[in-house]
């Protein structure tokens, strides 16, 4: 095709396009999807992931978004829409059955609740009273109770500190933000600005998280209340009053002056904020974000140039090949604009020979081929491939093999045979496979099984791997391919898959995989009818592997059957006294050991008890670290929960901080866990994070730390002290959950298990299926549900408020008890996975726990009951009192 002259308009459009998806930062995982693009070429912005966190919360409520791959250990929560009236509720329409998916817009229904006063302040409340109530209803979103709290406490006056009056005045202008009453806040703001007890107080000895620096959080909130005003230009001299205090925080506050100069149509003085951004420390999100964005201002202002030196330098900070291919596609593009088309191809052959899975790659080879310069044949069938565009991926190897010189690369015949299984011609791609194996042939067999397996042709990809196996033996790959093998047959209905699965459990008995391959080898035999059989390899697996969830499994399967008179071998005895050797770690674990006791599922003796000191205990938990703590760790004289100096004075730490003291806390966690991360193998720093984010309020990362440091000292919430355990598992929100479940009538504990599942205490969390909030309600949900309780204004932004989320999930989950006459196995799956699919469940297994979890077909909902059954017993093992 002839070379194509794309105008300049054009072009700029589309690096619009472009840097709109760039916007939402470069990814840094391993798993982070690559993007994709549409067979015609056209170019689709990569939107970068998050690095998944040792602990991932299970969005529930929630529908899969379309077209996202799932992680297969964590399968998408099924598509869950509200039943029109909940289960059990006594108004259904007599239309109605369990597991009814209509639309909550289409039902009308009457409120249960009385409207929730938001502003009824305590009578007869001191003024200190007033005050820390302020503080505890604006930290739980509700806005209007903290605004009123404020007032009153100001209003009262007697018993606050000069100091306590100025943060008062502060709360109460942050809520009257928050609740849209702009104009009253900035007043509270500017007031603020000319208290002489608005004053910084130095922090005082030990305290981890800095006092509020007043004046500058007033001078911040006052900017976003003159932009919300519409006053841009006070707006700047707010925000610049505050960077001037605070030059660490360029990066965050230098774009909102940007906002202020270009809603005043002064681009240069935007583009000279956005520089400044540029130079300030950020998270690499936070920095790719502010150079798209001054990328975007110089193409808009024909400074090409500076446009490029913006993408390469993104480039150097991305992590991913994506973005690195992104960044390289766009300079091109500039180049292109810019009218120098010879460093635009340079630009895009950079990008196609270095960055192939690009989804941008492929843009820039159509781009090259279009205008008719010369791209390697056999780096084009690569591109091709991972753009999925098959058919010219075929054409350019097939012409790169024929031309091929003695030193060609003879990958094109492996990419050839990829890109013919794309179109759907397996002969063809085996043919290309047995090429390749005249020069690889190991990894040609290999590829062969592979491809066979995924076309569905299962008995010869079997033999392909038994080949492999014999012909090719390697201690390194051996188990993996044996595994892959086993599987297979076991998936064809073999009958040697017992047979194979039991190979290598004796083969590889320190593989990962053998417990698994044990257990289902067991399942296996029982199926077939060998009862017998399938007890001895339960045996061996429970007795071998007693650290293994596999060997919890399989113990537990055998006190069931013990107990059932199902296994005359069986001693019971036995069975029992094996389970004290397991670890309390996994669901089959805690609830073998539940079962030996005579516990029932979900069940606690007495009362949920809090400390009435939370740091009870705290001397005895670091007296057992100090003594179990690596000998190369540095152990502080004095308070082992300080942060350590390196840890104090980390900028991106007070980074962090400052930005969750202004409010932003999405930024202030992309940065205080990008730091937590850089220690997490430091089980020290591990403990006095956890520490720190509690206080600072930052609950997910606190979690995650003390998490992390438990499976660092290989010590549970069991065995650990209990000051540690409640690390990992804290009652937050204790005020407002207490009493839901009084009021609900369900255990405490198990609502704290599911906010705990479900978003690690994480008021702002959103998963990917939409999900939000400490309960993970969708936003069609949170709308039937608002509808039930009479709840008023509400909006969908209001579940990311904790008082909101709260009360939203104890409702439906009190609604799914209630329908399943109490059952904690059922409503957790009516929850998680909606209530006509638990009443599928619950009419095949009934009331019987466990069967109703082997019933559970959704991998997703089996595991959410497991998991809130594990949080359960850790609740009810560090709140319930010691005898």
């Amino acid at each position: 095709m002839g070379a194509r002259s794309p105008g300049r308009a054009a072009l700029a459009w589309l690096l619009a396009l472009l840097i709109g998806g760039l916007l939402a930062g470069c990814g840094g995982s391993a798993n982070t999807p690559s993007g994709g693009e549409d067979r015609a070429g056209e170019a689709v912005a990569v939107a970068p992931t998050e690095p998944a966190a040792t602990l991932l919360p299970t969005p529930t409520l929630a529908a899969p978004s379309a077209g996202v791959t799932a992680d297969p250990l964590r399968p998408p929560t099924p598509v869950v829409l509200p039943s029109a009236t909940p289960l059990g509720n006594p108004v259904a329409t007599p239309d109605e059955s369990p597991g009814d998916a209509a639309s909550p817009a289409d039902v009308a229904v009457e409120a249960e609740v009385e409207i929730i006063p938001t502003v009824a302040l305590p009578p007869d409340a001191t003024a200190p009273e007033l005050f820390e109530l302020g503080n505890q209803r604006l930290e739980e979103g509700d806005y209007a109770t903290a605004a009123a709290a404020f007032a009153a406490a100001v209003e009262a006056g007697e018993g606050l500190t000069a100091r306590q009056l100025a943060e008062a005045h502060l709360g109460h202008g942050v809520a009257l933000l928050e609740e849209g009453q702009v104009a009253e806040a900035a007043a509270e703001f500017e007031a603020l600005l000319q208290d002489p007890a608005a004053a910084p107080t130095p922090s005082a000895g030990g305290q981890s998280v800095a006092p509020l620096d007043i004046p500058d959080v007033a001078a911040f909130q006052l900017g976003r209340a003159h932009a919300a005003l519409g006053e841009p230009a006070a707006a700047i001299e707010a925000f610049r009053a505050y960077a001037q205090n605070n030059p660490d925080m360029a990066a965050y506050v230098q774009p909102l002056i940007a906002d202020a100069h270009q809603a005043l149509g002064d681009t240069a003085a935007a583009i000279a904020a956005l520089e400044a951004a540029t130079a300030g420390a950020a998270q690499r999100f936070k920095a790719v974000e502010n150079r798209g964005r001054l990328a975007d201002l110089y193409l808009a202002a024909g400074d090409y140039p500076a446009a490029i030196a913006q993408y390469d330098a993104i480039h150097d900070i991305a992590q991913t090949e994506a973005t690195k291919g992104q960044m390289a596609y766009l300079a091109g593009q500039a180049e292109l604009l810019a009218g120098d088309t010879a460093a635009a191809h340079e630009r895009f052959l950079f990008a196609v020979n270095t960055y192939p899975r690009a989804a941008t790659s492929h843009a820039a080879l159509i781009a090259l081929v279009e205008a008719g310069a010369p791209v390697d044949d056999f780096q084009r069938g690569v591109v091709d491939y991972y753009a999925e565009a098959y058919a010219p991926g075929v054409e350019a190897l097939r012409r790169y093999l024929t031309d091929a010189t003695e030193a060609y690369n003879t990958d094109a015949h492996l990419f050839l045979a990829w890109n013919l299984e794309g179109l759907g011609d397996v002969d063809g791609a085996l043919a290309a496979l047995d090429d390749f194996a005249a020069h690889q042939p190991v990894r040609a067999l290999f590829e062969r099984a592979e491809l066979l397996a995924r076309a569905g042709r299962g008995e010869e990809a079997l033999a392909a791997y038994d080949e492999y196996l014999a012909t090719y033996p390697d201690p390194r790959s051996d188990a993996s391919i044996t595994t892959k093998a086993a599987a297979l047959a076991d998936e064809l209905g073999r009958p040697d898959a017992i047979e194979r699965y039991v190979a290598l459990a004796d083969s590889f008995p320190f593989d990962d995989n053998a417990p698994r391959a044990l257990f289902r080898a067991a399942e296996l035999t029982d199926a077939d009818g060998d009862a017998a059989g399938a007890v001895a390899l339960w045996q061996r697996l429970a007795e071998q592997y007693p650290a293994n969830v596999y060997g919890a499994e399989a113990l537990f399967h055998l006190l069931r059957l013990a107990d059932s008179d199902a296994a005359d071998e069986l001693n019971p005895e036995a069975l029992a006294a094996l389970v004290e050797t397991l670890t309390p770690s996994n669901y089959f674990a805690l609830r073998a050991a539940d079962f030996v006791a005579g516990v029932a599922p979900f069940a606690a003796e007495g009362p949920m008890s809090l400390p009435d000191d939370a740091s009870a205990g705290r001397d005895e938990a670091e007296t057992w670290l100090r003594e179990r703590l690596p000998d190369d760790v540095a152990l502080p004289a004095g308070d082992l929960g300080a942060l350590s100096p390196e840890l104090a004075a980390a900028p991106q730490r007070l980074i962090g901080e400052k930005l969750w003291q202004l409010g932003l806390r999405e930024a202030a966690k992309a940065e205080l866990e990008t730091f937590r991360e850089a220690h997490a193998a430091e089980p020290l720093a591990n403990y006095q994070l956890a520490l720190y984010f509690g206080e600072l309020g930052l609950f997910r990362s606190s979690i995650v730390a003390a998490a992390s440091l438990l499976q660092q000292m290989r010590a549970t919430v069991f065995d650990a002290p209990r000051f540690l355990g409640r690390l990992s598992y804290p009652v937050h929100y204790a005020d407002l959950i207490l009493p839901l479940a009084d009021q609900y009538g369900y255990d405490p504990r198990l609502q704290f298990a599911l906010v705990r599942q479900e978003s690690l205490f994480e008021s702002f969390a959103r998963s990917g299926a939409a999900a939000q909030g400490l309960s993970q309600v969708i936003p069609d949900t949170g709308a039937w549900i608002a509808q039930r309780l009479a709840w008023p204004d509400f909006e969908n932004d209001d579940l990311y408020k904790p008082y909101v989320g709260l009360n939203f999930g104890a409702y439906y989950l009190s609604q799914q008890l209630a329908a399943f006459d109490g059952h904690v196995h059922a409503a957790l799956a009516a929850y998680n996975g909606g209530p006509g699919n638990a009443a599928r469940w619950f009419d095949a297994a009934g009331a019987d726990h466990d069967r109703f979890v082997d019933t559970v077909d959704f991998p997703e909902t089996r595991l959410y009951i497991e998991r809130i059954y594990e949080g359960f017993n850790a609740y009810r093992h560090l709140y319930t009192p010691i005898p």
